[in-house]
């Protein structure tokens, strides 16, 4: 169980850090595929299907491709393929929603009850947080530049806040469960 969340920790935080040198040197693909393997575990250690988080994480490993060659300048340059960056986010928010699920069920596994309520307080803070920020960015071009300024600074700060939150917790769950396995201690 603790693999499967160092395994999710790590593809989030693949997914989150941006270092582009011709190319991303930690590519989106590399991280869903880390985010897959995580959820595979874990889903098989619980016992709980996640085949609604198969099909997502493999989609957004086939389309954060082209993620891994494209910096933000090129695709900021072309008309159709600005939508991309929000129809990625949109597929991570869906994984994110689903993963929440299959977390909630880990949770469940747990003696107390405290992992439950941290994993419900986290879902409504990040799935808020994410969409509120998704919502206000499309209207933001309708607003004067001083104030689409200031509103796009806060939106960021708040995304990165609740994404690292999100790292932190996914740390948090790991630490809960035994290195020697969760049914050998809970059983």
């Amino acid at each position: 169980m603790r693999d499967g969340f160092k395994q999710l920790i790590i593809g989030f935080l693949f997914v989150l850090i941006k270092i582009h040198v011709v190319v991303d040197l930690l590519p989106d693909f590399l991280g869903y595929i880390f985010i897959y393997n995580g959820i595979k575990q874990i889903a098989t250690l619980s016992s709980q299907s996640y085949e609604k988080l198969k099909i997502l994480s493999i989609i957004l490993v086939i389309a954060s491709i082209p993620n891994f060659f494209l910096n933000d300048q090129v695709i900021q340059q072309s008309g159709w393929f600005s939508y991309y960056p929000i129809f990625l986010s949109l597929l991570k928010v869906i994984l994110v929603y689903f993963l929440f699920d299959l977390l909630r069920g880990v949770a469940k596994l747990l003696p107390s009850n405290d992992a439950l309520q941290a994993t419900n307080r986290m879902y409504t803070w990040y799935l808020t947080i994410v969409l509120g920020s998704l919502f206000f960015q499309s209207l933001l071009m309708n607003f004067p530049i001083n104030i689409a300024f200031s509103a796009m600074i806060f939106i960021v700060i708040s995304v990165l806040v609740i994404e690292i939150s999100f790292l932190f917790y996914l740390r948090n769950m790991q630490k809960r469960f035994p290195s020697g396995g969760l049914f050998n201690v809970y059983s």
